[in-house]
C-alpha cells in the first residue's frame, strides 16, 4: 500500500507554538525523524495538484480544474478562483480577515450580477459555482502569480496580492470589486443582521486547461474539504471521505497509492487534534513501516510551504538513537524548513 498524508496547518503552529508542540507531537516526531531530508513544496495545494499529475504554469492551475469539476467548458479562457472575503481595514493596513462562506444563494447571485454587469465591457465573466466559490473568465491569457487565502488570512493583505506583468490592471480591479461588495445592498442587509461582511474578492489560482496533463501519482484521494475533492474529481481521481485514522483508510479499501488530505489543525483544540494525528496515523504508520506492510509519504503544510517526509524502516541502531536522544517535533521542522 502507498499512502501520502496531508496535515495543513501543522507547519505554523510548531513554528509559533513549539513548547505546546512538541508536548503533543512526540509519535509525529519519531515517525518524521526515520526520513531523509524532506523536499519542500508550496503548501497544500501544491502537494496535491503535483501528486494529481498538474503541472504549474505562473500558479497552480486550480481555477481552471475548479471549472472542469463545476462542468463548465474551460475553454481557452485563463481562469482565476475568486472568493469572497472580509477585509478588516485598520489605521496603519488592511487585513484578510476570512472568506465568507454564509452566503445564501440569492446572495451569491445578486453579488456575482453586479461584478458582471461593471466588468463585461474588461472581457470579465464571473461565475458563481458556490455561494462562496466564484470564478472569473477572462477572455486573454493573464500574467499573474497568487496567493491562496490560507497563507494570508490574518496577515496586511500587500505582500499577498497578485504580482507578474498584469498585477497593476489586477489590483485595480480589485479594488473596484471592493468598491462594489461595500456598497452592494447585499452587504447592508448583512451588516444589519449582524452577519459576517463581505467587502473584497481574493484572487488565487489562475491558469488556462492545457491538453496534455500528466496522468495523476494518485487512484484517489481522501478529504471533507471541498477544494481537494473537486481538484480529484477534474482529474478522474476516486474520491471519498477523509478517514478519522489509518486502520479506518485501510478498512475503507481505498485505491493505493491514496492521497489522505487530513482536517487543517488550526482549531481552538488543536492540541488534542495533534495528539490524535500521533495516536491514529503516526503509530500505526511506525508500525507498518516496520512491518514492511506500507510505504508512506508525510506532507506538513503551513503559509505558502509545504515540507515533504518519506519515513523509512528505522534500523536498530537509529532506534536507539531515538530512544536516547529523541527529537522534537518543533525541531525537526524548523531545521527541516530552513
Amino acid at each position: 500500500m502507498q499512502l501520502k498524508l496531508v496535515v495543513p496547518g501543522l507547519l505554523d503552529l510548531a513554528e509559533t507554538e513549539p513548547e505546546r508542540a512538541d508536548a503533543e507531537g512526540a509519535a509525529l516526531a519519531r515517525l518524521l525523524a526515520t526520513s531523509p531530508p524532506p523536499a519542500v513544496h508550496d503548501g497544500a495545494i501544491g502537494v496535491t495538484c503535483a501528486a494529481l499529475g498538474v503541472a504549474k504554469q505562473r500558479d497552480w492551475p486550480v481555477a481552471p480544474l475548479l471549472a472542469v469539476a463545476a462542468n463548465l467548458d474551460p475553454g481557452r479562457a485563463y481562469w482565476l478562483l475568486a472568493e469572497p472575503v472580509t477585509l478588516l481595514v485598520g489605521q496603519l493596513d488592511v487585513r484578510l480577515g476570512a472568506v465568507v462562506d454564509d452566503l445564501s444563494a440569492d446572495e451569491s447571485a445578486a453579488l456575482v450580477a453586479t461584478l458582471n454587469s461593471h466588468f463585461a465591457g474588461d472581457g470579465l465573466r464571473f461565475t458563481a459555482v458556490t455561494p462562496a466559490r466564484w470564478l472569473i473568465a477572462a477572455t486573454d491569457v493573464q500574467q499573474l502569480v497568487t496567493h491562496p487565502p490560507d497563507d494570508a488570512v490574518g496577515a496586511p493583505i500587500f505582500p499577498f496580492l497578485p504580482d507578474g506583468p498584469d498585477a497593476a490592471r489586477w489590483r485595480r480591479w480589485q479594488s473596484e470589486m471592493q468598491m462594489l461588495l461595500f456598497a452592494h445592498p447585499v452587504a447592508d442587509e448583512r451588516e444589519r443582521q449582524g452577519r459576517a461582511v463581505v467587502n473584497g474578492v481574493w484572487l488565487s489560482g489562475g491558469g488556462v486547461r492545457t491538453g496534455a496533463q500528466a496522468a495523476p501519482n494518485i487512484a484517489s484521494l481522501c478529504a471533507d474539504s471541498p477544494l481537494p475533492r473537486d481538484l480529484a474529481r477534474a482529474c478522474g481521481v476516486e474520491v471519498a471521505a477523509a478517514p478519522q485514522s489509518l486502520e479506518a483508510w485501510i478498512a475503507g479499501g481505498a485505491k493505493s497509492p491514496s492521497l489522505v488530505w487530513l482536517p487543517a489543525i488550526d482549531t481552538s483544540d488543536r492540541m488534542s487534534a495533534l495528539a490524535a494525528l500521533g495516536r491514529d496515523w503516526a503509530d500505526p504508520l511506525s508500525a507498518a513501516l516496520a512491518a514492511r506492510t506500507i510505504e508512506v509519504n508525510v506532507a506538513i503544510s503551513g503559509r505558502g510551504r509545504a515540507l515533504s517526509f518519506t519515513p523509512r524502516r528505522p534500523s536498530l541502531a537509529a532506534r536507539w538513537r531515538a530512544r536516547l536522544a529523541p527529537a522534537t517535533l518543533s525541531t525537526q521542522l524548523t531545521a527541516a524548513g530552513r
